[in-house]
This record gives C-alpha cells, structure tokens and sequence, in this order.
C-alpha cells in the first residue's frame, strides 16, 4: 500500500510519526512522509523515507500582518498538498497532528482519500480539533481524550515513543553515563528546549536531599543552562550526567528512581511506558494541555504534579524524598498504569493506517 505520513512541527508530532512509519515500512508499505519538516525532514530522511517539505506555519496573532502572512502559507500548504496527493495517489494518510500536518490531511480528506489523525495530547489541539470533522478515523494516546470526539471514530491506540519494555543490566547502563548502583537516579528533563524553570529549582532541592540520601542525576537542560549547571554540579560534588540534548534517553528511563519533567505528550507517555515515579511540572503556557496530560498520571497514583506557580526547591525536595522513600513496588507502578502504557502502539496505529 501507497500511505502518506503527514506531520511537523515539534518533535512531540515527528517522533510517534516516524515510529510508525518504521512499522509500515518493516511490512512492506510505500510511506511518503509530508509536512512542515523544518528541521526534522534530515532525520526523517536519514530513517530511510521519502520528504516532501511544505511552507506552514503556526498560525500567528502577534500582530494583523502576522497572522495574514501565516494564513497565505497555510492556504499555499494547502494547494500544494492537493498535487502532492493527486500525483502519489495513497492508499492512506495519516496525520499526526499541529500545523505541519493540517494541510496534507484536510487535502486527502476534501479529494476523499481514506485519512486518520492521531491525538498526541489529552486535550486536542486546533488543527485535529477541525480535522476531526473530515478524517474517518481518530486515534487516541488516552482515553481521556474521547469526550473531545465523535466516539463512533475514536480508537485508543496509546502513542508510539521512545522507550522500550526490553530489560537492560542496570551496572552497564549506569557505567555508561559514568554513574554507579550505588546510588538512587534522579532523571531530569525539560523538553526538548529545556526548562529554565525547573533548572533553577531542581539544583537547591538536590542539594538539600543529598545530605541524607545517596543521589546521582542525569539531567537533560537544554543549552541555555549547561554550561551554568555544569560548573555549579561539579562545585556540589555529586555525581551527574549532563546534557543539552539526549538523543538515547531510552537509557536513562531504564535506570533512573525518578523523573522530574514537564508533562508533554511524549515524555508523559515515556514516563508511563517505563513505569518510572514522576514530578512532573506542566508548562503552564502549552493551553493547558500539559496540566491535562499530568493529571492522567496524576490520578493513577503514578506521579506528584506540582504546577509552575507552586513550585519552589523545598516544594520539589519534599516531593523527592516521598518519592524515594516510598515502598511501591515497579510492579505495583505498572499495575496502577494499565490502559495508559501501550507497548505496541506503533503497531497498533500502523495496523489501523491500512485499514481506513
């Protein structure tokens, strides 16, 4: 079968997307990958796949001529997808989500070509929120997500990411980040960018709990503040690992105690998948779908959500050391997950992909 892929945008859109092109590809299906790939079209390529690259943009308010001029590029996203669908001529299109995608989706969609969206976050965003209408199918990552759509399309398929279920020798692992067993991991990420924020709070509250418990951090900061943070870990003496960017962070999930993150659509997927007790700090600028994503987890009993507004290094220790000293079980974690971590979800979105 001929399927286009359509997406862009934030890696929170690319990465399920490329997941499950791999899985369509591994069983034999012709995938063109379509959207606003910006700076993701080289990986996408590089992952063996054909681009096709459009001009979206984000729709922009910032001022009338802004908003004007993203509405153009939309419109000239848009028609170039009309001929990019007319000469592929696909069995399926599948979108994954944001701006990138829009064009290519609504396109297939008006020339009634079989298409499907899948839902990253909770709360929808714009774009699927007005292609719901047109696609015959709608994936879900939650099943929170299904008072937002028409339940007669609605299938809950989880979302692919990049954590596995594959059991790894914690010695080794740890010995590659230049850490030990000796030690309880704390896993800190920011997203993708990094968050200042949860930066400038996490260094005290490390500081204050390693008097009394033995800690290591693998800290993922963005670059912003690397540079800062790796003078002022180094002064702390304890033991860490720092990045402005982890391209394995599969690794560090299989290894770390506890995450401490913003609650983005994949990392909250990332965090359920490894079955790993979590802090999570949504970005409260995200229109409020990171404070829904965390509330899955929330609920569970999977996670402490601490909103920005509360949070201060005391707030956060406190919150670790619960964490910490608490006696739940991996077991017990991963119980309390069920219906939330999907192992297969690559696999089962590809399997819904060829049968639009």
């Amino acid at each position: 079968m001929k399927i286009i892929i359509a997406t862009g945008g934030t890696g929170g859109h690319v990465f399920p997307a490329l997941k499950v092109g791999g899985e369509l590809k591994r069983q034999g299906h012709n995938v063109l990958f379509v959207g606003a790939l910006g700076q993701w079209q080289k990986k996408i390529e590089e992952a063996g796949f054909v681009t096709q690259q459009l001009c979206a943009k984000g729709v922009s308010r910032t001022s009338i001529f802004a908003f004007l001029a993203s509405l153009i590029l939309m419109a000239k996203s848009f028609f170039d997808s009309l001929g990019i669908v007319r000469r592929f001529r696909p069995d399926s299109v599948v979108g994954f989500g944001g701006y990138g995608a829009f064009a290519v989706v609504l396109a297939a969609a008006l020339l009634r070509y079989p298409t499907m969206i899948h839902e990253q976050n909770v709360v929808p965003g714009r774009a699927n929120a007005i292609l719901a209408k047109f696609v015959r199918k709608i994936t879900l990552s939650f099943a929170e997500s299904e008072e937002y759509f028409k339940s007669s399309k609605t299938i809950l398929t989880g979302c692919p990411c990049h954590v596995d279920t594959q059991l790894v020798d914690q010695k080794s692992v740890l010995a590659r980040f230049g850490l030990t067993a000796q030690r309880q991991t704390v896993l800190v990420i920011g997203g993708s960018q990094g968050s200042h924020r949860i930066n400038a709070e996490f260094l005290p509250a490390i500081g204050l709990l390693s008097q009394t418990i033995p800690l290591q951090v693998i800290h993922i900061s963005g670059k912003q503040d690397y540079q800062d943070l790796k003078s002022k870990y180094e002064a702390m003496g304890i033991p860490f690992a720092l990045y402005s960017f982890l391209e394995g962070i599969n690794d560090a999930y299989k290894v770390a105690d506890v995450v401490i993150s913003r609650a983005g659509a994949l990392t909250t997927t990332e965090i359920a998948m490894a079955g790993i007790p979590s802090i999570l700090i949504p970005y409260p600028y995200a229109g409020g779908h990171q404070k829904e994503n965390a509330a899955v987890l929330g609920k569970a009993g999977a996670a402490q959500v601490i909103e920005e507004k509360n949070l201060t290094s005391g707030r956060l220790a406190e919150a670790m050391k619960e964490i910490l000293f608490n006696t739940t079980t991996a077991k017990d974690l991963k119980g309390r997950l069920q219906g939330i971590r999907f192992p297969d979800a690559a696999e089962r979105l590809a399997y819904e992909a060829v049968r639009i």
